[in-house]
């Protein structure tokens, strides 16, 4: 075979060696027994080799190995014992395996690397003198604790089944510095540093080829959603950096000791191979390895021996009797500083002060002007000056936690605020009784669903404003975009003109707020931690029970609206002919009033309009649609 001899003498061949292959690889035999290098070349098949391991491959200087991970496994565990060199051709689907040794991923670059002379010596890592290729793991790490070849769709049914049964339990973990760590975890993944992929993008800031180190990760999420969370960060491409995920350490030692408090099964590469308490220790330069240029360029840099404790994001001593087996919850909970500085606003905002009162009275009133005067930007300053979302948030956490004194004093402010409200402007409405009803009040009647979802949105963006200080100003956006005030007023419109139906869809779009913010607001508070249940199943109820009772009128009312709008549409399209004169619809408007369905419109005509004209036109309308209305008209003639 003809080569050319700087090549030989760059790139130098080993003379003979074993090609240990499987049933998945026996495909390779061909090519490999007639290699291009010129290398005589032995088969072995995996399955003969298992009989007799030590005696089949006693004597060889270079096995080249292709198959699943067992059969590498094996392979890389008898060269540490036997002593030959090893090179590996990385089958289509082992991917990680390539990317660990940077191998190459054509076939006939990978043969040319596996066939080479003089393989540099690489560490291996040993759990109870096991071997470890890609990961050994303790307990549960959903999703990440898989072995490598399962489809996408099975790992993610088994992690969704073990995130709901997540459990922290008591670790204890020991350096070879001396340094000891007591925590608790839902489990932990030992670390070759060679094993590439999404789980070392953690580690890889502090890694390096050449670390005399084992690679410890441990997780302890404090919640399903904190754990999520960590799974977004950490499989995201790109993700690594040198700060860890919450609820996430990690540790590095030549020699790491890894005890539970309860004997759990120890997986190393997909497999049961021993038990806890498991002692993993590397073992600088155990196999000479074929890998690829990189890694070797890597490996002529010298050894380092340091250790890494990161474990700020993992529970305390002091934590452990809280948290240890026991289910982790859905949601986290708040932080003990966090809860006490909102339980102090909370407190504070369900007290009925003067302040309160005053502020009150002059927003109610302002808003019962504003509606007067049809004027916007005087409602919107009436919303920012209210104060009652605050008893309201208040309430909601009284409800969630079971704190009877938070839920009467806020309650008791929520009534009385009410009243005020009421008063006012019932009393602000008898000094302009000759005063029309404005555009302004009339969007205040006839609520509908839409305007429950608005209501349950505020009291998310409520409670998490009330939640976090640097995003408290949020709470005046809130303010306008609910607009609790402003009904109010408009129900103490009502009262004031002594129109019951005026006060009823008023005060219904008021109650709709109230108890859209409140469910929200306690939804919230509870994904945000700051109680694992809805203590007060009671109170809830009776919310529960008033948001259905005023979703029947609501889903009545959008039903009405849609009809109108129908009707509205439906009318505008229709020309009519009476006594031999058209008339055409430019513009129709439905309303209720009281009972009454009131229609305004503005009619095109070319000829003078008598009143039997207008009458027979109501009649034909009436017929048309089938209901009694009362007509009211303007008419415009076209010259």
């Amino acid at each position: 075979m003809d080569q050319d001899p700087q090549s030989e003498e760059a790139v130098p061949y080993v003379p003979e060696a074993v090609f240990v292959y499987s049933e998945e690889s026996e495909y390779l035999l061909n090519d490999i027994v007639n290699n291009p290098q010129g290398v005589n070349i032995s088969p072995l098949d995996h399955a003969d080799l298992l009989r007799e391991p030590r005696t089949v491959l006693t004597g060889s200087s270079h096995v080249v190995a292709a198959g699943p991970r067992e059969l590498i496994n094996n392979i890389l565990q008898l060269a540490r014992t036997v002593g030959f060199s090893v090179g590996l051709i990385p089958l289509k689907k082992q991917k990680g395996i390539a990317r660990a040794a940077a191998l190459p991923p054509d076939f006939d670059a990978a043969l040319d690397l596996a066939l080479r002379a003089a393989a540099p010596a690489v560490d291996c890592v040993e759990c109870n003198g096991h071997l470890v290729l890609g990961k050994a793991t303790i307990g549960w790490i959903p999703m990440l604790d898989e072995p490598a070849g399962l489809r996408p769709g099975r790992i993610l049914r088994k992690a969704v089944w073990k995130l709901f049964r997540l459990r922290l339990d008591k670790y204890l973990f020991e350096t070879a510095g001396g340094s000891t760590i007591r925590t608790a975890a839902s489990g932990c993944m030992i670390l070759p540093r060679l094993e590439g992929g999404p789980a070392t993008r953690i580690v890889e800031p502090d890694s390096s080829i050449r670390d005399v180190a084992v690679n410890l990760l441990v997780t302890s999420p404090f919640s399903v959603m904190e754990y999520l969370k960590f799974l977004v960060q950490f499989l995201w491409p790109g993700a690594k950096g040198r700060r860890l995920p919450e609820g996430v350490g990690y540790l590095k030692s030549r020699r790491l000791v890894v005890e539970p408090d309860i004997e759990m099964d120890v997986f190393i590469d997909g497999e049961r191979k021993t038990v806890t308490p498991v002692t993993c220790e590397l073992i600088p330069e155990a196999v000479k390895l074929n890998v690829g240029e990189s890694l070797r360029e890597e490996l002529r840099k010298p050894l380092l021996e340091k250790e890494t404790i990161r474990i700020d994001n993992l529970p305390d001593e002091n934590e452990l009797v809280k948290l240890a087996h026991k289910h982790i919850p859905l949601f986290s909970y708040a932080s003990e500083q966090r809860f006490r500085d909102l339980f102090t606003s909370l407190r504070a905002d369900s007290r009925t002060t003067s302040a309160y009162v005053v502020l009150m009275l002059v927003s109610v009133m302002l808003a019962t002007l504003g509606l007067y005067l049809n004027s916007a930007s005087v409602i919107i300053g009436a919303m920012l000056l209210a104060p009652l979302m605050n008893p309201m948030i208040s309430f909601s956490m009284g409800i969630l936690r079971s704190d009877e004194g938070l839920v009467k004093y806020s309650a008791r402010t929520i009534i009385l605020g009410i009243a005020l409200a009421l008063l006012a402007s019932a009393l602000v409405t008898q000094m302009f009784s000759d005063k029309a009803i404005t555009e302004e009040m009339r969007s205040r009647l006839n609520p509908t669903l839409l305007d429950l979802g608005v209501a349950i949105l505020s009291g998310v963006a409520a409670a998490y404003s009330k939640s976090f200080r640097e995003i408290i100003q949020s709470l005046a956006g809130v303010a306008i975009a609910v607009a609790l005030v402003p009904p109010l007023a408009v129900a103490g419109i009502g009262i004031g003109r002594l129109d019951y139906v005026f006060f009823s869809q008023a005060f219904l779009l008021f109650a709709t707020n109230l108890v859209g913010i409140t469910i929200a607001a306690i939804l919230t508070f509870r994904v945000l931690g700051y109680s694992p249940v809805v203590r007060s199943r009671k109170g809830l109820l009776i919310i529960l029970l008033f948001l259905a009772v005023i979703m029947v009128p609501l889903y009545l009312s959008y039903h009405r609206i849609v009809e109108i709008r129908s009707f509205e549409k439906r009318l505008k399209t229709e020309r009519y002919l009476v006594n031999d004169k058209y008339i055409i619809i430019r513009q129709a408007r439905l309303s209720m009033q009281g009972n009454k369905r009131v229609v305004l419109m503005k009619i095109l005509a070319r000829e003078s309009l008598s009143r039997d004209d207008l009458n027979q036109l109501k009649q034909k309308i009436q017929s048309q649609f089938g209901t009694r209305l009362t007509i009211q008209t303007e008419v415009i003639y076209i010259l």
